[in-house]
């Protein structure tokens, strides 16, 4: 019985280890396709490199579907995968303009006050208490961000505000995919963001086209697009199998991802102050992660 259980406890710590790796490596490609679309923006205009993340993410979905001879049933929780896909749209959006017109380190510090607006969406929404120690974090945590952005006359216009409604767009996608997690497939929760992002935007971007000559960035748009693909795919099976609050904790891994790309590949300085932004940001959500989690498990 002993050993029973021991294999029981070895098993579930080495699926929780595993989920954690998983977590890690998407939540690093997640930052890894915002840079691609940066780096994109000096030679394409936005709605091609949405194109591109969605159009060529359609393609290699359908290309494991009939290699695979994999059935989707694409009338599962149809309602809530076209409004879930919907704010997925929008987030792309929002973040690609976010990171064209903004330091990409100032769009992650914002960018963080995501799953602190999932949780009191989740308490309107989905009745789900929150500790007056949570509402307190999510507090110090606005607080710390205008700290880190060190807000000014001469750094404030309308761009500074993109970020933040990539921030709401994300919290709608993530109480929708909350609610449909543990009763979805994989491959149609991400089927439903390629087809109507890549019908979309095939209609935009050729109303939009600017002619792209150079073989590399045809090279990077269909990169990007695999990314996103298997990326989605990867958080999709996680949600599947976890609870969203389990692996929060790890999405704070990103701060730490985008500094780095921010510093080596865009040249971009970090400083003292955003720096210690950064530190509290990943503290308080730590804390209100794990607080959340001692109060409901």
């Amino acid at each position: 019985m002993k050993t029973q259980e021991f294999v029981k406890v070895l098993n579930q710590k080495l699926k929780n280890t595993y989920i954690v790796f998983l977590s890690l490596v998407t939540f690093s490609l997640f930052v890894v396709m915002d840079s691609i679309a940066k780096y994109l923006a000096d030679y394409c205009n936005v709605s091609q490199i949405i194109w591109g993340r969605y159009f060529f993410h359609l393609i290699f979905l359908f290309f494991i579907i009939s290699t695979g001879n994999k059935r989707i049933n694409y009338k599962k929780n149809l309602k809530f995968q076209f409004l879930r896909s919907l704010f997925l749209i929008l987030t792309t959006i929002f973040t690609y303009y976010s990171v064209k017109y903004n330091d990409l380190i100032n769009f992650y510090i914002i960018f963080f006050l995501t799953p602190l607006i999932v949780y009191l969406m989740s308490n309107f929404f989905l009745k789900e208490k929150i500790s007056k120690l949570s509402l307190l974090l999510i507090v110090l945590t606005f607080c710390v961000i205008v700290y880190g952005l060190q807000p000014s006359t001469q750094n404030i216009n309308l761009n500074i505000f993109l970020p933040f409604l990539t921030v709401l767009s994300f919290a709608c996608y993530q109480l929708f995919t909350k609610l449909i997690a543990k009763d979805s497939d994989p491959f149609s929760s991400i089927f439903y963001t390629a087809f109507l992002g890549g019908i979309v935007f095939s209609i935009i971007s050729f109303i939009n086209w600017i002619p792209i000559n150079d073989p590399i960035i045809w090279l990077t748009l269909v990169i990007l697009g695999l990314i996103g693909f298997v990326s989605h795919y990867i958080f999709s099976i996680i949600l599947s199998t976890t609870n969203l609050n389990f692996i929060s904790s790890f999405q704070y891994s990103q701060l730490i991802v985008a500094s780095v790309i921010n510093y080596y590949f865009f040249q971009n300085p970090i400083d003292t102050k955003k720096m210690i932004a950064i530190i509290l940001i990943i503290i308080f959500g730590i804390i209100f992660i794990k607080n959340e989690k001692q109060r409901k498990f």
